[in-house]
């Protein structure tokens, strides 16, 4: 079991409405990827699906029937919404190592409106082991146009005992009538210190210069600091500022930066170091070592949208690099 850390409001929103038998049939969970929205929604199905224990508590603990059964995805009252698989060599894929194995590439663009539909065989019946049924949505940002419109007859029309949350990145562009039904609970980014607390529990061999390099890129989100440290963010980030600090006139940052994220293996490094890198310009733009000038702003607003078209338009590789690094070169010599 691992307690859950940080937003302190919105929990305490939650719970005060589950304590006075007043919960919402619907919340939407609302802030950037990365916060700890789904784990906010399992700790919250385990606390409706355990109601019957005296004190059901709000974790992800598997020692009840309740949290056994949410951790093996077998809960008759619970039910998970996501993006499935693209096609049937995806899908076979996902049988065989589970969804979360399957890259970016490999996903349907959407929630399909079959899967919404698929969720009256749950309202037909009463909850079978609990006092509730549980919808997660994640994220609703995905549901195709159908799939938004089968949703909002439910949320018009809700089951009994029935709470859907709605995990979203982007609440504004949810259709206004599924959020005039909803209850909007807001997440910010963590403090440094709430970062510190979850990294080290996720990544408990983490060194103490990685963790600090992890919680100042992960920007108070520990799902961006924990991909960045699958991906051996560190390393490159250590780089990237050695190239800031001296402006590599000879190029040998660059090359090795080069070299390490050229190969098509290294993608998910490189596509984290596409992430990164407006930030660490826009972070030594505001520092005390470099004036904000408009040389400075424009080398970020550069930088910001070559990352964001090289996977897009498929740019090479070592030219994006170069570009790039030239850009974090020049802010070692204006100041």
């Amino acid at each position: 079991m691992t307690s859950y850390v940080g937003h302190d409001k919105p929990r305490r929103i939650f719970l005060q409405a589950f304590a006075r038998d007043k919960l919402h049939h619907a919340w939407i969970l609302a802030g950037d990827k990365g916060l700890g929205k789904a784990a906010f929604a399992q700790r919250a199905a385990h606390l409706l699906l355990n109601s019957r224990n005296a004190q059901p508590g709000f974790s992800d603990s598997q020692d009840d029937e309740a949290g056994h059964l949410l951790a093996a995805g077998s809960h008759p009252d619970f039910r998970l919404l996501r993006r499935g698989a693209k096609g049937d060599k995806e899908e076979k894929k996902a049988r065989d190592n589970g969804l979360d194995s399957l890259d970016e590439h490999e996903l349907a663009r959407n929630i399909k409106v079959d899967q919404i539909r698929a969720l009256q065989q749950l309202f037909q019946n009463q909850a079978s082991i609990s006092d509730y049924r549980v919808v997660v949505i994640d994220a609703a940002d995905d549901l195709e146009r159908a799939g938004a419109n089968a949703l909002l007859k439910n949320l018009e029309e809700p089951p009994k005992n029935t709470i859907f949350f709605l995990i979203s990145h982007m609440p504004d562009r949810l259709l206004p009538t599924i959020r005039s039904r909803c209850q909007m609970l807001r997440f910010d980014p963590l403090e440094a210190e709430d970062m510190r607390a979850v990294l080290k529990t996720a990544a408990p061999n983490l060194g103490a210069a990685d963790l600090e390099t992890l919680v100042r890129a992960g920007e108070g989100s520990p799902g961006r600091a924990l991909q960045y440290a699958e991906v051996g963010l560190a390393e490159l980030e250590g780089i990237a500022r050695q190239i800031v600090k001296s402006g590599d006139r000879d190029n040998s940052l660059k090359s090795e930066l080069a070299r390490k994220l050229s190969l098509k293996a290294a993608t998910p490094r490189y596509r984290a170091f596409l992430d990164r890198v407006p930030s660490l310009i826009a972070e030594h733009i505001k520092g005390p070592d470099l004036a904000c000038s408009m040389q400075n702003i424009e080398k970020w607003r550069e930088a910001s949208e070559l990352a964001a078209s090289a996977l897009p338009k498929a740019l090479d590789n070592q030219a994006v690099i170069f570009r790039l690094g030239s850009l974090m070169g020049g802010l070692a010599k204006e100041g």
